[in-house]
């Protein structure tokens, strides 16, 4: 009886990988926020998203964080902020997520939407310098089947995560344990008792 005993290179080919199924896309739905705001100071990540591009030196994941307020945010650039409190320097590590996408994946960024005030409670306000599309992949927590989505994001030159998605009214319920949040997220605008459970951190 013989077997077939792959080559090298024939073992170390590897199929690609199928692109996650688009659950929601808003694209083409007219999505904006009159008075975007960010109710949190947002600097503690409850999940975890992945880029559908990014560089080969990363694996594309990136901190969000899920809390009050209006809009969906990403940032720009990276920095870093020394902040001093009873004399004490507090040195924050601001995550890029626009810019780390390479040139040739990077979503256009609409300058139309520069120089909007988004309000918080944890700095000054910011003024975005545009909007994009932003899509990501997240992880169903029930079947563990990835999915992307694509949301309308305004961009602002820092942030304390790579994304800020308000919890209304794409994130539907909450429910904690002791091993962090799930997020019910809904997608289905005639059905809200409809949603996709995806792990929190």
């Amino acid at each position: 009886m013989y077997f077939f005993s792959p080559t090298k290179a024939s073992s170390q080919r590897r199929m690609p990988e199928s692109p996650p199924p688009t659950l929601y896309d808003e694209t083409y739905r007219s999505i904006s926020y009159p008075e975007p705001c960010i109710g949190s100071i947002a600097n503690n990540p409850n999940l975890v998203g992945r880029l559908e591009h990014h560089s080969p030196t990363t694996d594309g994941s990136f901190s969000i964080c899920i809390a009050s307020g209006r809009g969906v945010f990403i940032s720009q650039v990276s920095a870093i902020y020394i902040h001093t409190h009873e004399h004490r320097k507090l040195i924050m590590r601001i995550q890029s997520l626009y810019e780390s996408i390479p040139t040739e994946h990077r979503p256009p960024l609409n300058s139309a939407d520069a120089g909007r005030t988004v309000n918080t409670i944890a700095t000054s306000p910011m003024k975005t310098i545009g909007s994009t599309f932003m899509p990501i992949i997240l992880t169903n927590k029930d079947t563990l089947e990835k999915f992307r989505i694509v949301l309308y994001a305004l961009v602002v030159p820092n942030l304390f995560m790579g994304m800020f998605i308000s919890d209304w009214p794409l994130v539907r319920t909450t429910q904690w344990s002791s091993s962090g949040p799930t997020f019910g997220l809904g997608f289905d605008e005639t059905n809200w008792d409809s949603t996709i459970n995806v792990k929190g951190i």
